[in-house]
């Protein structure tokens, strides 16, 4: 039951701009409505209130006057608009839709180095249905302008940074990297010395046919405060190629700066290639019904994407000194090199390789009288990997089987 003594409180205004009008559902008084330029003028906060859709529908307070802008050159844009870094996943945006959903929140904002408090909750309508979203928020510290300056989150940033198995880099806009963790010095092979002493650029260590994923990259994150992470590569010191997952996002507008997340997946990569090489020998060993053109399909699985560069099968009869049966890829070793290493890895009968031709022999059919050897080729000064060598052993064991049943029909 009401107070006879205290006026019923009239319902909150149906919009931002029905605050001073006398017909709007559940206006102000007009000595209550005339006072709010006064109290807005001296509130030392900033109250605000949008729609359902984000779009600011009035603001007023401390944060217009600081920044010397009248409320109309803002009212009618979105958050995603007017916040500098433009981040979906920006913690002001989270807070409102939270407010959306129902529930208040506290937000807590570090913006031009200052340190902002904000309560954002949601905004009804005389029926209760949340209709948009009422925020106030009030400076309640300040960063130090020193950037050198150790604060407790730095420290604590240092920390995570530090004990992350993830290379992390953290550059400016022009690509120089200005700080990393550990785990990036291993995978590049730089040290933490390089940064100052040449300088590290991201540019020189991403080849040329990965530039452009990396620009669209850059633009994402211009544009939403982050990036989608990526497949890419990355040239280490010593000029040997990985492969990489690569995620970034900005930091800071005012100084230009973000982080990367870097992480080595050469071996996931190389792992899901072998498999993939191992299933496709098998389906053409199984299905294909012209020997020669099963032979050729093996070979071609097994230099796919760069597993290796060329693959041949060597044979050598009573008849035949040593002759191609099939071939695929490119090479400049000679015939006279592999039938040298041939030859060694029939007389052992196991794999033999030959640091001089880069090259892998594996025995697939070793008898007396016939012998056939399949001779995979890397690239120069390239050592092929033990679970390469052992998928390979693998795919030539299938190979014999199906050339010994070739060769008994033949």
């Amino acid at each position: 039951m009401s107070d006879p003594d205290v006026p019923d409180r009239p319902p909150f205004p149906a919009t931002p701009g029905d605050f001073g009008r006398h017909d709007a559902p559940g206006a102000l008084p007009d000595e209550y409505a005339s006072a709010l330029p006064q109290v807005f003028g001296g509130l030392p906060a900033t109250i605000w209130m949008t729609d359902r859709n984000l779009v600011l529908r009035f603001i007023e307070g401390q944060l217009l006057r600081r920044l010397q802008i009248l409320p109309e050159r803002v009212i009618g844009r979105t958050l995603h608009d007017l916040l500098l870094d433009g981040r979906e996943d920006h913690p002001l945006i989270h807070g409102h839709l939270a407010a959306l959903a129902g529930h208040e929140t506290n937000v807590r904002i570090e913006w031009g180095g200052d340190i902002y408090s904000a309560r954002v909750a949601p905004c009804r309508d005389r029926h209760g249905a949340i209709v948009g979203v009422v925020g106030v928020h009030q400076q309640i510290g300040w960063m130090p302008d020193d950037d050198s300056t150790l604060r407790e989150t730095d420290v604590r940033l240092r920390r995570a940074v530090d004990a992350n198995p993830v290379g992390i880099a953290f550059g400016n806009e022009d690509g120089r990297i200005t700080d990393a963790n550990d785990a990036f010095f291993d995978l590049s092979g730089y040290t933490r010395e390089d940064l100052t002493a040449d300088g590290m650029s991201w540019v020189s260590m991403v080849p040329v046919d990965c530039h452009q994923r990396h620009l669209e990259a850059i633009d994402e994150v211009k544009r939403a405060g982050r990036c989608n992470p990526f497949d890419s590569e990355l040239i280490r010191r010593d000029g040997r190629r990985i492969e990489v997952l690569v995620g970034g996002a900005r930091l800071s507008v005012r100084r230009r700066e973000g982080v990367m997340f870097v992480m080595d997946v050469t071996a996931a990569r190389r792992a899901s290639r072998l498999q993939a090489a191992e299933l496709a020998c098998a389906d053409a060993l199984l299905t294909e019904a012209d020997p020669r053109t099963a032979l050729s399909r093996v070979l071609a699985a097994l230099c796919v994407r760069g597993l290796w560069t060329a693959a041949a099968l060597w044979r050598r009869d009573k008849d035949v000194n040593g002759l191609i049966v099939a071939w695929e890829g490119a090479t400049d070793i000679s015939q006279t090199e592999w039938r040298t290493l041939a030859d060694r890895a029939h007389a052992r009968g196991d794999v033999a390789w030959s640091e001089t031709a880069h090259t892998l022999a594996i025995p697939v059919i070793r008898t007396e009288t016939q012998s056939e050897v399949l001779l995979l080729v890397t690239a120069p000064h390239d050592t092929p990997h033990a679970d390469l060598i052992t998928a390979s052993r693998a795919i030539a064991e299938r190979l014999q089987r199906h050339r010994v049943s070739v060769l008994r029909n033949s």
